[in-house]
């Protein structure tokens, strides 16, 4: 079977970091590599009076790396925000009764998953996999695009499973409306794109005895990204910001269909202290436009580097 419509991506939660789960979710992605093995061939070599140079090959430190492409539905796309941030608190919407706020915050401990990649005749399951990076981009007339970057501990053959799919709408630009975008408090509807990624910086080790890692680790966490905004007098202000290195919250706000008594599906990102990189008003022919690229900074006041709410109908992500 050779027809890659058909190809597909499901996961399950991990109770402990490399001990596969049958998974019991599917995501729908776009076109990509996805997570691949690098074995690491070691071609060994000697002085041994022969004009051949490799007499032998070896598997070294393997690796199970990639990254998932795909469209952000405020679903099961919770897991990925789960294992990437580590902290997860859910808890019942004010006033409602099928309607659940998950607030995420940076830990330590990186939930994992087994992740399963079932492309034609090949199906890998990848135990132990934990997403290390998490970037969301979005333009005019465009959908909301979501990036995942997977890190795994260990993969092996497997039977796919029967997906199913969630049929909740992904957000798109029409859904951050007139005050989807802050920055400063201060809403800004001249955006037309931005990108916003956070790292955990999540890498594995290796031990002898073993050409899967044995174990993981966080660095310092990360998050930046860049926008454009239609050049105005009130956009233009940013520019002096920019030359000023004035630091200020950003906010990024997706509202979508309506659920429960009075909610909706909504993603709520808010970095409380930014400061801009890069900031640009390129000579061009069409609408003008000041592009700023920024960094996130640990805010003491309220102890966060970033604050992520999702808002949906899922109980929660256990």
């Amino acid at each position: 079977m050779s027809a890659g419509p058909l190809n597909q991506i499901s996961f399950g939660l991990e109770t402990t970091w490399g001990t596969a789960v049958t998974p019991n979710k599917s995501i729908a992605v776009r076109p990509g590599d996805g997570i691949q093995t690098d074995i690491d061939l070691q071609l060994l070599s000697q002085i041994k009076a022969q004009l051949a140079k490799n007499y032998d090959s070896i598997k070294g430190a393997q690796k199970h790396e990639g990254e998932y492409e795909f469209d952000f539905i405020p679903g099961v796309a919770g897991y990925l925000l789960k294992s990437v941030f580590g902290g997860l608190s859910s808890a019942l919407k004010g006033g409602e009764t099928t309607v659940y706020e998950h607030t995420y915050s940076e830990a330590e401990t990186k939930p994992s998953l087994t992740i399963e990649q079932a492309v034609g005749e090949i199906t890998r399951r990848y135990a132990g996999a934990i997403v290390s990076s998490f970037k969301l981009a979005c333009k005019a007339g465009d959908v909301l695009i979501a990036t995942a970057g997977v890190k795994a501990k260990a993969s092996a053959t497997a039977t796919k499973i029967t997906p199913s799919y969630e049929t909740i709408r992904a957000f798109n630009f029409a859904d951050i409306g007139a005050s989807g975008f802050k920055l400063g408090g201060v809403a800004f509807d001249e955006i037309e794109s931005i990108e916003l990624e956070y790292r955990n910086n999540l890498e594995m080790k290796h031990v002898m005895g073993s050409n899967d890692p044995t174990f993981n680790f966080v660095k310092g966490s990360e998050v930046s990204g860049k926008f454009d905004l239609y050049l105005n007098s009130d956009s233009a202000a940013k520019f002096t910001d920019y030359l000023n290195k004035t630091t200020q919250s950003l906010q990024l706000v997706f509202t979508g269909d309506a659920i429960g008594t009075a909610s909706n599906y909504k993603l709520d990102i808010t970095i409380p202290k930014a400061v801009f990189k890069v900031s640009s008003f390129p000579v061009r022919e069409d609408y003008n436009l000041l592009s700023v690229e920024f960094e996130g900074i640990y805010d003491t006041a309220t102890s966060k580097l970033i604050s992520v709410v999702l808002t949906n109908l899922t109980a929660n992500y256990n």
